[in-house]
């Protein structure tokens, strides 16, 4: 529960960007959880996460509940950070040291940015979908990939 919760308010935390898009918590937030939690107490948080957007409340980044929310443009996202979750808890879990957990992010947020580009697919051709779904967001994949593996390895200590 309180993995959700850690969730909920990193996706409120948004810090504008130039170009207009905005930098959520969302992932350096999942990949702190996977880090120090493991991959089934990370994807478990997750899936409660979403849950509750599902149930209206207004959880997602921005505010944003409800099953519209869910299944929106955003949706492929949302479930590259629930596959992310797994994946990346199952590997930190396994791995020492502040390259490989760096690694591991940096794949967590090609798994999620991935999955959300293949969901923008139904919307938008694939260059297109790219260049507006995707490209934008790799400077701050890398950037909270670098907070996410430098706060596990400080707090696992």
């Amino acid at each position: 529960m309180a993995g959700a919760l850690v969730m909920a308010l990193a996706s409120q935390a948004e810090i504008p960007l130039p170009g207009g898009v905005p930098l959520s918590l969302q992932t350096y937030a999942l990949f702190v959880m996977a880090g120090l939690l493991g991959g089934a107490l990370s994807l478990a948080a997750v899936i409660l996460w979403l849950a509750a957007a599902g149930l209206g409340l207004p959880v997602l980044a921005g505010g944003a509940g409800g099953l519209q929310a869910l299944f929106g443009p955003t949706m492929g996202f949302l479930i590259g950070m629930a596959a992310a979750a797994s994946v990346t808890g199952r590997l930190a879990q396994r791995i020492g040291g502040f390259g490989p957990l760096l690694a591991t992010f940096l794949g967590g947020h090609v798994i999620v940015l991935l999955v959300g580009w293949a969901g923008l697919l139904g919307m938008l051709a694939p260059g297109p979908a790219f260049t507006e779904g995707v490209l934008p967001f790799l400077p701050g994949a890398v950037a909270k990939s670098l907070a996410a593996a430098a706060t596990v390895r400080l707090v696992s200590r």
